[in-house]
């Protein structure tokens, strides 16, 4: 198959597929080496003939039969013919001349480093209407900034401000959906889940952990490749068209995202939902606590280290455990103490105040009581100062308390 390119491309109702494409092989040194396997989500407007052609594998689904971008990226696996590398990408992307060279330079450059690399990022944005004069040339990293609400780790585009200096791969901590490259074998080793319905918190995620736990390392190029358009402000989404009203499969949006966001929290030990994951669960080559320690997470306390937020490069310098900074403040938070006196009996025992934060889960509390506290009760005192771990999203939580009238309301605001 001597340098043969597998690229895989899973489209759903995108008119920007067709030009994808043709810029693809347009801007490609060896164009010959590249075959295609697409799985084409299309409707009424798109010509499916259009890859009708040698070299194109193409698995054809009304829009109306698909079921998420795990089961596409599936269908994509299963058009593999054993070419020697593999390119995954997007149906909305545009290429720099000799984006297959540039490939083919940083993937051998990383085998210095690693049995098994793969060459990923998130890709620099475009936007349709842009011309190409117009796009911005600096490539990006992936960087990690938080954990979501409900304990999904998130990643965004971070410029290489400092990319002319640069002259090799560097390392990185999690694998973009819309762009890897690697070795043909990694479809048979680390086989896309059809559950992990969405992308990003869930696909890029799970399958990061994945291969890295099969012996695989993520590196990220230090030079353009390819811009990626991220707003899809011009084409229809998976989830609008398969909500509870529409639906012409056996399940919703919905109801797919559920079971992709519980499957991701067991992957990563953070809750147990009972899936029975088998292939599409951790290697065995490195553990979840491996990945842990190279990428500075802690994914069952949702803590990033601050060497991570900083986008640095791993590993990271510090035993894992010392890794986790405390973000802890000094902060004066006030509140409006007309809530409280509005509600005053005269016989309040006591008024709760507690932090909460993104979690709900609570990071400080105190209770004000008259005998310690009586300018809180007397309503001339409406702040107080407190230190603790701060958090973005904390929210200011408090309760009053009286024998004869029970609780007051819940007063909340954000802190």
């Amino acid at each position: 198959m001597s340098d043969k390119i597998f690229v895989q491309i899973a489209s759903y109702r995108d008119p920007e597929l067709i030009p994808t494409v043709l810029d693809m092989i347009n801007r490609a040194s060896h164009p010959e080496n590249l075959t295609f396997g697409i799985c084409w989500q299309y409707d009424e407007t798109e010509d499916t003939t259009f890859f009708d052609r040698e070299g194109f594998t193409v698995a054809k689904y009304h829009y109306s039969e698909s079921q998420g971008l795990g089961w596409a990226r599936a269908v994509t696996n299963s058009l593999y013919n054993g070419e020697k590398y593999t390119l995954q990408i997007d149906s909305h992307h545009r290429f720099v001349d000799g984006w297959d060279d540039i490939l083919l330079e940083d993937y051998k450059s990383a085998l210095e480093f690693s049995d098994k690399p793969i060459i990923t990022t998130y890709c620099t944005p475009f936007e349709t209407h842009q011309s190409r004069d117009e796009y911005n040339p600096v490539p990006c990293l992936m960087s990690q900034y938080e954990f979501s609400s409900d304990k999904l780790l998130m990643s965004m585009p971070w410029y290489i401000q400092d990319y002319k200096q640069r002259n090799q791969i560097i390392k990185a901590r999690t694998l973009s959906g819309h762009f890897y490259f690697t070795s043909g074998e990694f479809i048979n080793e680390v086989p896309y889940d059809p559950e992990i319905y969405f992308g990003g918190y869930t696909e890029e995620t799970t399958m990061s952990v994945r291969a890295f736990t099969n012996g695989y390392d993520m590196f990220s190029p230090y030079r353009m490749v390819m811009w990626h358009e991220y707003t899809r402000a011009y084409r229809p989404k998976h989830w609008e068209d398969h909500s509870v009203e529409k639906t012409k499969t056996e399940m919703d949006s919905a109801k797919r995202d559920v079971i992709a966001r519980n499957k991701t929290r067991q992957i990563f030990q953070q809750e147990d939902h009972g899936f029975e994951l088998g292939i599409f669960g951790l290697g065995n080559v490195r553990t979840l606590h491996d990945y842990e320690k190279y990428g500075g997470f802690d994914f069952k306390n949702c803590k990033i280290q601050e060497y991570t937020l900083q986008v640095k490069e791993p590993h990271n310098p510090l035993p894992w455990e010392d890794g986790f900074i405390s973000k802890k403040v000094t902060k004066e938070i006030e509140w409006d103490s007309n809530f409280f006196k509005e509600k005053d009996s005269g016989d309040y025992e006591f008024i709760t105040f507690g932090i909460i934060n993104k979690f709900g889960d609570e990071v400080f509390r105190k209770d004000f009581r008259k005998d310690t506290d009586p300018n809180v009760f007397s309503y001339n005192q409406n702040n107080v100062t407190v230190e603790y771990t701060y958090e973005k999203e904390d929210r200011l939580v408090m309760y009053g308390y009286s024998p004869t009238s029970g609780w007051t309301d819940r007063y909340e605001k954000v802190i």
